[in-house]
């Protein structure tokens, strides 16, 4: 049982962020860029969440230091890309 929560609480992010991205695929959107920043954070989630558990890790430290991963991966890589954006604009 402990082992099913867990593996929910890895997969539900990515879930969910699938599920937006094949809504706005649904409705024709070209917004479906959109979607790229909740599947990044869900897959490092998903991701750094198992390394820890690997690690032994209490559920609530594993979920805090993941979520704090992925929110630290797509907020620098979307400051990198404005930066990118905004250089290759200038040159």
């Amino acid at each position: 049982m402990r082992i099913f929560v867990r593996l929910l609480i890895a997969v539900a992010p990515l879930l969910l962020a699938l599920m937006f991205a094949w809504r706005m695929a649904q409705n024709g959107d070209k917004d479906i860029v959109l979607a790229i920043p909740p599947v990044v954070w869900s897959l490092t989630f998903l991701v750094s969440f198992v390394v820890l558990w690997w690690r032994k890790l209490t559920p609530g430290r594993s979920i805090g230091i993941s979520a704090a991963i992925a929110t630290g991966l797509v907020v620098i890589s979307t400051v990198l890309l404005f930066v990118w954006s905004s250089w290759l604009r200038f040159w």
